[in-house]
C-alpha cells in the first residue's frame, strides 16, 4: 500500500479583476479540481508548484512548509520537488525526446542516461527518441512530458489540463493510460481538471 501524502494549501491571488480564494485540504492519493475556465485552477497549480506566488496564504505539503505570506517563506519551485505539467507539454522544440527527458537531470551522464531510458521504456515511447516533439501525435507529445516529470522522481505531480488538447476518442484512452501509468507512482497527483 502506496502512504498518502498531506496537502493544504489556503491560496489568496488577485489578477486585474479576478480574486481567487481557495482553500485544499487533503490525504488523497489523488484529487481533482474542477471548475469552469478561468475559474483558476491553473493559477491553483503554478501557486503549489511556486510558479506563481500568492498575495497571501500558506501551501504545505507533507508537514513541510513551501510558501507562507505570514513568515515570508517562499520556498523556490527547484526546491520543492514537485513536478508540473503544463497543458501545453512545454516540451522544447529543437530538442529530441530523449534530450527533453534528460533535461536537467543533475548526475553522471551514464546515470542520467540510465535513468531516461527506463523511463522511456516505462512511458511505452522507446524507439521515438530521436523524433522531436513537432513529429510526435499529441499522445506521444504527453508521454514524454509525464517522463520528463517522472524521472526525477518527485513527491507530487501536478496535471494542468493534462486532455485539453485531444479529442474525444484520444483523451478517453490517454486518461485511462494516465492513471495505469500514475497507478504505481509513489508520490501523489493533483490538478486533473
Amino acid at each position: 500500500m502506496v502512504e498518502t501524502m498531506r496537502l493544504s494549501a489556503e491560496i489568496h491571488k488577485k489578477i486585474d479583476n479576478f480574486c481567487l480564494d481557495i482553500k485544499i485540504e487533503s490525504n488523497a492519493k489523488r484529487i481533482g479540481i474542477l471548475g469552469a475556465s478561468g475559474s483558476g485552477k491553473s493559477m491553483t497549480l503554478r501557486s503549489i508548484a511556486g510558479i506563481e506566488t500568492p498575495d497571501k496564504g500558506h501551501i504545505e505539503i507533507d508537514g513541510d512548509v513551501l510558501y507562507d505570506s505570514s513568515k515570508k517563506i517562499d520556498m523556490k519551485p527547484q526546491k520543492r520537488n514537485v513536478g508540473y505539467m503544463f497543458q501545453n507539454y512545454a516540451l522544447f522544440p529543437t530538442m529530441t525526446v530523449l534530450q527533453n527527458v534528460l533535461c536537467g537531470l543533475k548526475g553522471s551522464k551514464e546515470e542520467n542516461l540510465e535513468k531516461a531510458m527506463a523511463m522511456i521504456t516505462r512511458m511505452g515511447i522507446n524507439g521515438l527518441e530521436n523524433r522531436l516533439p513537432g513529429e510526435l501525435s499529441g499522445g506521444q507529445q504527453q508521454r514524454v512530458a509525464l517522463a520528463r516529470i517522472m524521472v526525477y522522481n518527485p513527491r507530487v505531480i501536478l496535471l494542468d489540463e493534462p486532455f485539453s488538447a485531444l479529442d474525444i476518442y484520444l483523451r478517453d484512452k490517454m486518461q485511462r493510460e494516465m492513471f495505469e501509468l500514475l497507478s504505481d507512482y509513489s508520490g501523489n497527483s493533483y490538478g486533473f481538471s
